[in-house]
């Protein structure tokens, strides 16, 4: 029951970065680079703050990697953004759960994990629904840079 409560609290928490994205970007008309430079610099000040109300200290290791992972988050961050002036908010957070779920499949292949016929049917699922979601068809049209970006 934990595992599950965790896991509807992360996707809600994902579902709502989604939506304050998209209203940031498309209703507030803020620059979506600027607005991934404040969320960026916010998490920053937040996470020192954790890190050193409960150790009391800043944690020793490579700065170098800290660089390469904060630009990535950056970057990352910065597509998420620019994505959402081209996609709306509940297709960008599909695009984005799909995406997630395909790359940590792939971690697992690459890292040698036994995978089992429930966890080899989720992503195929996955996969499948994000594929439906983003085929060119005369429904709906998804611009192509909002699904890269994403």
């Amino acid at each position: 029951m934990e595992v599950f409560l965790l896991t509807a609290l992360t996707m809600t928490a994902f579902a709502a970065n989604s939506v304050l994205t998209r209203m940031g970007v498309a209703v507030y008309d803020m620059d979506p680079v600027l607005f991934a430079l404040v969320r960026v610099v916010a998490g920053v000040v937040v996470l020192w703050f954790l890190v050193w109300r409960g150790t009391g200290a800043w944690p020793e290791g490579s700065w170098r990697n800290r660089w390469i992972g904060a630009g990535s988050l950056a970057l990352y961050m910065a597509g998420f953004s620019l994505a959402y002036l081209t996609l709306d908010t509940g297709v960008g957070a599909l695009i984005l759960f799909g995406g997630v779920q395909i790359t940590m499949f792939a971690g697992a292949v690459l890292a040698g994990e036994h995978l089992s016929r429930a966890r080899i049917a989720g992503a195929v699922i996955a996969l499948a629904g994000l594929a439906v979601l983003v085929w060119p068809g005369a429904d709906a049209q998804i611009a192509g840079s909002g699904i890269a970006l994403m």
